[in-house]
């Protein structure tokens, strides 16, 4: 058993990631690191014992959403062990400057956000806002906003290409931001922090989206070339165009696959792939969704 092997003296160490778990546990084990956030989803099917033992450091705090039914995890405090049972949306958060321990009994499926303490640093300069000391939510604590977050981020985590890096950087401050707000101190952003972006900035900021339309576009590296900070600079960005910079940019590889299509020779497939998509089966799936037809359909009706 899972318990036994778990507990036996002298069994051999099983490789574990970051937050401690036995990675060759997990069905579903993506990482990915964007600078003060860094996201993940963890699933496990089974319903196999994963003891959880991690001493305290200084990573900050980690947020876990529940995308299923049926987890459940003995935490303990002490001599104290606090139980949980988790359903869909259900959330924890687990502060790294403590000790952590718990027993993790399978059937999981979680997107885990890790927001370091610098992240809430610049997050409550740019909204002038107080310094965030901690987090807190209630042991049985659902929050189906973040639910939802976290169920589009998953989506993408899993997916290839430059537009899945700007969304998902994107996806991570927008939840970090909801969770300061709601499970700390922070208010929400003030008129000024409400802005839009300067036409100068504006130009800039599709210029540099357009210049890495393959490469993948950092917001971060964005907005540092605008002189602002990537929260204020989404805000911005959302404001002057009635877009967020990922939807911006993935409707600009449209428009240009669109007039590839008509104007070119290319297949299909080349299109995706000078376009920025991951491949032509992507290229499909969004082209039909902005545009309300297929690719093919495009080019056959171009060529009437």
């Amino acid at each position: 058993m899972a318990t036994d092997a778990l507990s036996a003296p002298g069994a051999a160490t099983k490789p574990k990631d970051t937050l401690g778990c036995v990675s060759s546990k997990l069905r579903k084990d993506i990482e990915l690191d964007t600078g003060d956030i860094r996201l993940y989803r963890k699933c496990m099917e089974d319903e196999h014992l994963d003891r959880v033992a991690m001493p305290a450091c200084d990573r900050g705090f980690l947020v876990g959403v529940a995308l299923n039914d049926g987890h459940r995890r003995n935490i303990f405090n002490g001599r104290r062990a606090i139980a949980r049972q988790f359903e869909t949306d259900s959330i924890y958060i687990r502060d790294f400057s403590e000790d952590y321990r718990a027993d993790l009994y399978g059937n999981f499926d979680f997107v885990l956000v890790e927001l370091s303490r610098a992240f809430f640093t610049r997050l409550g300069d740019e909204l002038d806002g107080p310094a965030i000391s901690g987090l807190a939510c209630a042991d049985e604590q659902k929050d189906p906003m973040l639910g939802h977050l976290a169920r589009a981020l998953a989506v993408h985590l899993g997916q290839p290409g430059a537009s899945r890096s700007l969304f998902v950087e994107q996806m991570g401050i927008v939840i970090g931001t909801h969770v300061a707000q709601r499970y700390a101190n922070l208010r929400a952003p003030s008129p000024r922090a409400r802005g839009a972006l300067s036409q100068a900035h504006e130009a800039r900021a599709k210029e540099l989206l357009m210049a890495r339309l393959r490469q993948g576009a950092s917001i971060a590296d964005v907005a540092s070339e605008c002189n602002l900070s990537r929260s204020y600079f989404i805000r911005a960005f959302s404001r002057t165009t009635g877009r967020t910079p990922h939807q911006w940019l993935i409707e600009q590889r449209v428009a240009q696959a669109r007039q590839l299509i008509e104007a070119s020779n290319m297949t299909l497939a080349e299109i995706a792939i000078c376009c920025g998509f991951a491949d032509q089966s992507h290229l499909s799936r969004v082209f039909l969704k902005v545009v309300g037809a297929s690719p093919g359909a495009w080019r056959r009706a171009a060529v009437r």
